[in-house]
């Protein structure tokens, strides 16, 4: 009886040890797959009103029904890593080898990881008049509560965002550190310089919201009105 007890505990012990390791090694293969995980987000700042808000996004292997918002960040979308060629059409592409020449493309290179697509109007394709830029926002280029800001103006753009004066000059890109130690409310102002000389006027002064676990993207636009636009979208990836 004593040998038999010590024999069904080893066997216990045995089996515990067995099932650890398979957890072991269900986790690490579940870590190692997060881990290679390639996402994007799509945003499309500058919508006309009979643009499309639904497209196909065509990886090379798969269709991924998305959004085109221009309020927001469409939803995270999971694609491939390597390199590889990206085609946005308003239907899914079922013959890769005869994808429509006019399909606006994008070239994603094998080391960029996270990354947004950026559209923008392209009226020089009467097919479907948009174009793509990739923004690569992988943890070297972009950290969580760093700003992207892109003015895509011809004016001088001057400010303050929380603590920290800004200057960006037409049609150019800036990184900005976190307005603020952690999430919470800051100051922001913005002027600009019409064609970037002469009087120097105020666009807007407001109270924003940080969140120091996102990372942000910015858009200074020039809609012909009297002021430039400013677009501001948090990214919680």
């Amino acid at each position: 009886m004593k040998i038999t007890l010590i024999a069904l505990l080893s066997l216990i012990g045995f089996a515990s040890a067995a099932s650890a390791e398979s957890t072991a090694v269900t986790k690490s293969e579940s870590e190692s797959e997060a881990s290679s995980m390639r996402t994007c987000r799509i945003i499309f700042p500058e919508r006309p009103n009979d643009a499309p808000k639904v497209a196909y996004l065509y990886d090379g292997e798969y269709n991924h029904r998305v959004n085109l918002p221009s309020m927001n960040f469409s939803e995270v979308i999971e694609l491939p890593q390597g390199e590889r060629t990206i085609t946005i059409w308003p239907s899914k592409i079922t013959d890769p080898e005869n994808i429509p020449p006019e399909a606006p493309q994008l070239a994603v290179k094998a080391g960029v990881h996270d990354f947004y697509i950026l559209i923008s109007p392209h009226r020089a394709n009467p097919t479907f008049p948009l174009q793509m830029r990739l923004i690569d926002i992988s943890d070297e280029e972009l950290k969580p509560g760093q700003t992207l800001w892109i003015n895509q103006t011809d004016h001088q753009i001057t400010g303050v965002l929380g603590d920290q004066a800004i200057s960006m000059r037409p049609k150019s890109e800036t990184v900005l550190k976190s307005p603020r130690s952690s999430s919470g409310y800051y100051r922001a102002e913005f002027s600009y310089q019409s064609v970037a000389k002469g009087e120097v006027k105020k666009i807007t002064e407001q109270q924003w919201w940080h969140d120091a676990n996102s990372r942000h993207l910015g858009f200074i636009a020039d809609t012909g009105g009297r002021l430039p636009k400013i677009h501001l979208y948090r990214d919680f990836r």
